[in-house]
C-alpha cells in the first residue's frame, strides 16, 4: 500500500513539475583553475556542461570544488509611485460658487501645486528606485555542492537542476529511490 502511495503521489509531483516547464539554473563552478558562471545544462559522471552565452563550457567533475545554485532573475523595471498628469476631470466637480472641488470639498491644486508635486514625484520615484534596484540585484543560493571528493549523491542531486535531466528525468532511477525510502519507512 505503502509503494502504491508513493508512486502515486511521485507521478502527482512529476506531472505537476513537467506542467511548469523547464527551468534553467544559474550555476557558478569553482574549480582549481578558476571560477565558470552559466546555465547548467547537463551533469554526468565526468563533465559538467555550462551555457554561456550561447557557447558550451565543459568542466570536469574531479577539478571542481564548489557550484553554486542560482535562479534567473529579471531584470529590474523602475516603479512611478506618484502619477504624475493624469486626467482629473472625474475627480473635481464645479461647486455653486463656481470652484472646482472634489467630493470632500477640496480645491482643485493649481499650476504652482501641480508643478511642485511633479517636482517631489520625480525626485522621490527616483530616490526610490535607486534604494530598490540593489534590493531587486539580490540573488541567494538556492543550493551549495561541495566536490570534496566526488560523490554520486551529490551529482545526481546536481544534475536535477540541469536543462537536460528537466527535459529527460530518469523516471526508472526516481521510482527505485522512492521504493528504497519507503522500504524504510515505518509508521
Amino acid at each position: 500500500m505503502k509503494t502504491i502511495c508513493f508512486t502515486l503521489l511521485f507521478f502527482l509531483s512529476f506531472t505537476l513539475a513537467n506542467a511548469q516547464g523547464i527551468k534553467p539554473y544559474i550555476a557558478i563552478l569553482k574549480t582549481q583553475n578558476g571560477k565558470y558562471k552559466g546555465i547548467l545544462y547537463k551533469v554526468d559522471s565526468v563533465n559538467a556542461i555550462l551555457n554561456h552565452d550561447g557557447e558550451f563550457i565543459k568542466v570536469p567533475i574531479s577539478e571542481i570544488k564548489t557550484v553554486q545554485i542560482r535562479t534567473i532573475k529579471k531584470g529590474y523595471k523602475g516603479t512611478s509611485f506618484i502619477k504624475i498628469g493624469e486626467d482629473r476631470a472625474e475627480e473635481y466637480k464645479m461647486n455653486t460658487a463656481g470652484k472646482m472641488v472634489d467630493k470632500w470639498g477640496k480645491e482643485e491644486p493649481g499650476l504652482k501645486e501641480d508643478a511642485a508635486a511633479t517636482a517631489y514625484s520625480v525626485v522621490f520615484t527616483t530616490l526610490a528606485n535607486a534604494i530598490a534596484m540593489p534590493i531587486h540585484a539580490i540573488n541567494p543560493n538556492l543550493a551549495r555542492f561541495n566536490f570534496n571528493k566526488i560523490d554520486q549523491n551529490k551529482l545526481n542531486e546536481l544534475s536535477y537542476y540541469s536543462i537536460y535531466y528537466q527535459a529527460n528525468p530518469n523516471v526508472l532511477a526516481e521510482l527505485k529511490q522512492l521504493k528504497s525510502i519507503s522500504a524504510s519507512f515505518k509508521p
